[in-house]
């Protein structure tokens, strides 16, 4: 499975994308330039198994609004069945129409054209989750908001006796700025028992539990097994279940391959890869029972990891990040872009110029970290006007200089000293420098105490030259 997770392969299978169509469904044509019931189309925005969505207009109310026209059971099917099937839509989209939350999207109208049911709802102009997630990283906190506002929105739903039956990042709509909502509810499946008959899986494989998949069983659990999938994307920019078909992948959920998020990305915090993965566990008993459940559970997970400090901080102000941009873990530290000198020269010795911070990398598998700066650190006064002092440290500071003629060699044994590290001989080191102590001003100040050193001894030898020749004459 892990070469379906590689960059190059990001868009979304087919499988992923929409649920599998049963025998005799026909979606409606796309009918651009007429109506359905009193919404005149106006374009065509996607098709999946269950119907078609379109962008129309309400001339009533002279509004955008989105249309979704649901495909009914057809074929082989008796009049009775496909009856019950029309009935258990009305019942339902009118129950999901009652529903207003600020994480989902609001159902304005249900109805018949014809024989095909649909339902109007508000448009949203936005891409889906899917959409983004194909694209980039999102931030640790992001993440957490995210997945925290659509366990809200079931939580919310399934107080309400309503089961979402197919919670995925494509049926998650952007609503501008940082908000996202929870679409489709009140699409109703096929009952229950007729699943079982005709054995046709009508979830989306890799959100789908595998109670779904062999018993055609849709729950408020299921609603959760479906979260957690989502939610396991958010962290680690990966899918848990995904095969090249829907057989293949319902193979992978009902053996419960999927390992754990931080298996990809070790930076995810434990309590949040530890929820996912209750969320997903194929065991009904063990999984959490409703969106109730796991609101409260990612709160208190949430809190944790910023109570025990398990989030660094660095990583609370991060942003979306591509894909292709992504250098290691996604939630630690940030990692910084290769360094560049602002006109493009380089530091001597491999050493280069970048926003104020320099790098210089021995190469040694484990190199010391030391910070050279020239002002104050966590733990450190404030320089005073004029201290021209250089800071080293180590992770925190660890020495202070006697001032600016200090040279690199009493400045790293200094370090060594304080850290109880060899630092010099036999061992490369790691330099930080911000711009206003840079690399080359430390060397500068060791060059200046060699010629200073150099300097003191030719004086000396000319007066000793001068005494000695002195003395003779005499």
């Amino acid at each position: 499975m892990s070469d379906l997770h590689t960059a190059a392969n990001r868009p979304r299978t087919a499988s992923r994308l929409k649920g599998v169509a049963p025998p005799g469904v026909e979606a409606p044509k796309e009918t651009k330039g007429k109506t359905v019931g009193r919404y005149e189309i106006i374009e065509v925005l996607g098709k999946g198994a269950m119907g078609v969505v379109y962008r129309a207009r309400d001339p009533m109310l002279d509004r955008e609004v989105a249309v979704k026209t649901i495909v009914a059971p057809r074929g082989g099917r008796s009049a009775r069945a496909r009856k019950a099937y029309l009935e258990r839509f009305q019942r339902e989209a009118k129950a999901a129409a009652k529903m207003q939350h600020p994480a989902i999207v609001t159902i304005f109208d249900v109805g018949q054209d014809g024989e095909a049911p649909y339902m109007v709802l508000e448009y949203l102009p936005g891409e889906s989750l899917a959409d983004r997630l194909d694209r980039v990283r999102m931030p640790l906190a992001r993440c957490v908001e995210i997945s925290r506002d659509l366990a809200s929105a079931l939580a919310f739903a399934h107080s309400q006796r309503v089961v979402h039956r197919d919670v995925k990042p494509a049926n998650v709509l952007h609503a501008g700025e940082n908000r996202w909502k929870l679409a489709d509810f009140g699409i109703v499946r096929l009952p229950d028992s007729d699943l079982t008959q005709a054995g046709i899986f009508m979830g989306t494989p890799g959100y789908a539990p595998p109670e779904a998949i062999r018993e055609g069983s849709y729950t408020p659990q299921a609603d959760v097994f479906a979260w957690g999938a989502v939610l396991y994307e958010l962290l680690s920019g990966r899918i848990p279940y995904e095969g090249p078909d829907t057989q293949t992948t319902n193979g992978y959920v009902i053996k419960a391959t999927a390992q754990s998020p931080r298996v990809h990305d070790p930076s995810i915090p434990g309590p949040l890869a530890d929820l996912c993965m209750q969320a997903l566990h194929p065991d009904p008993k063990i999984r959490f029972k409703n969106g109730a459940e796991i609101e409260s559970a990612i709160g208190t997970a949430w809190d944790k990891c910023l109570n025990d400090a398990l989030v660094h901080p660095s990583a609370l102000a991060k942003k979306e990040q591509p894909h292709e941009r992504v250098r290691g873990p996604m939630h630690g530290p940030a990692v910084s872009e290769p360094p560049r000198a602002p006109t493009g020269e380089t530091v001597p010795d491999g050493a280069a110029y970048r926003g104020g911070v320099e790098d210089f990398d021995g190469g040694d598998n484990e190199p010391t970290k030391l910070m050279v700066r020239d002002g104050a650190l966590s733990g450190q006064p404030p320089r005073a006007p004029g201290d021209e002092s250089i800071i080293i440290e180590e992770g925190i500071p660890v020495a202070r200089s006697a001032g600016p003629g200090a040279d690199m060699d009493s400045i790293l044994a200094q370090a060594a000293a304080t850290n109880k590290r060899s630092v010099g001989a036999g061992k490369k080191s790691s330099l930080r420098v911000d711009d206003t102590a840079t690399l080359m001003q430390a060397k500068q100040a060791k060059k200046s105490a060699v010629g200073k050193v150099l300097l003191f001894l030719l004086v000396a030898a000319i007066g000793a030259a001068l005494s000695y020749y002195g003395l003779n004459y005499l």
